[in-house]
Parts: structure tokens; sequence; C-alpha cells
């Protein structure tokens, strides 16, 4: 290919158009803020399990003591609150089918990645109206707590987004209730 002025005036234009464009978005905007807790298991709630077969996975979810002793009020949680979800593979068969337990439940296989979902002052504020989950921020992690940066977290604000009663938390009720009870 024989570069002419006109080729670089076009890639320098498809360059400031695609910075303006991406840069506009702010898909990742506040993940690196996110600190992952590496001790979640020994020191947050577990709360609930949640099964998903429409992708084959399972999720185990924990919650900071902050989150916690909040949620049974059920407002909104207070800055500081993070959740943790540890996302497996569900075990499948050959024919790429489910492997169920004796319950009837799904089976985790290996674990793809944890899942960190962060409230900060004022962390919303990085994404336009139609994203924004409150102050909440989501961010992905290998297991052993290395940021996933280039994995998009807009999936994670789309789903949430339509919980925006529940202070943007998903299984709200299921939280509250675990919560209320640990509190008895």
């Amino acid at each position: 290919m024989t570069t002419t002025p006109w080729t670089l005036r076009a890639a320098a234009v498809a360059a400031v158009l695609a910075a303006g464009l991406f840069g506009a978005r702010a898909v990742d905007a506040g993940s690196e803020d996110i600190t992952f807790p590496s001790d979640y298991k020994t020191t947050f709630a577990y709360w609930m399990t949640s099964e998903r077969f429409d992708n084959n996975q399972v999720r185990y979810l924990w919650a900071n003591d902050l989150a916690f002793a909040a949620a049974p009020g059920g407002g909104p949680l207070p800055v500081g609150s993070q959740f943790v979800m540890e996302v497996y593979g569900a075990k499948v068969d050959g024919d790429g089918e489910p492997i169920l337990d004796a319950d009837g439940q799904l089976m985790p296989d290996a674990i793809k990645l944890v899942a960190v979902m962060e409230k900060g002052e004022g962390w919303g504020a990085a994404y336009p109206e139609d994203e924004r989950n409150g102050d909440w921020e989501y961010g992905f992690f290998t297991p052993e707590g290395m940021l996933m940066a280039d994995v998009d977290t807009a999936p994670c604000r789309a789903c949430h987004l339509p919980y925006a009663d529940e202070d943007f938390v998903i299984n709200r009720a299921e939280l509250d209730a675990a919560a209320a009870a640990a509190a008895e």
C-alpha cells in the first residue's frame, strides 16, 4: 500500500474520532478504583448462591460487614459497601448440557473470575445518566486478585440498572433476609 498525504490524513482523522468516541463513553471509568478484598472468604458474609442455567454458571456472593449490617434497613447502602461474586463455569457433559447434582442444582467446575461491586463517593458521576448505577462501580479480577482492566463493565451496569429501587443490588431481598437472620 502506498502512503499518501490523504491516507495519512484519513488515518489521523480515524484515530481522533476513535479516541473521542471511546473517551466519551467512559467504559471502565472506575474499575481501577476498586479494592480487591483478598480476605473476602474469611471476613465477608456469604449470602447466596445464584445459578445461571442460561449460561451454565454458578455464582457465590459475599457482602462486606458494612453492606451486610446496613442491608436489613432496605434503603441505600453506605459508601464503602462491597460485594464479591465468584463466577464458576458449570460442569457439562460431552454434549455441553449441564450436569446436575442429586437436588437438580448446577455443579460448579473451574472458577472463571471474581467480580467486585463497590460503592464510592461520587463514583457514578463518570457515567452518563442512562448508564449510572448510583455510585456503584464494577471490576473483574482473576482468582488471584489481578484486575482484568480490559473487561468492559457496561454489561454489569446494564443488568443492575433496573434495580435502582434496590440500590442497584440484584437479589436485594435475599441479601436483606440473610442479613436480618444473621442479626437475630
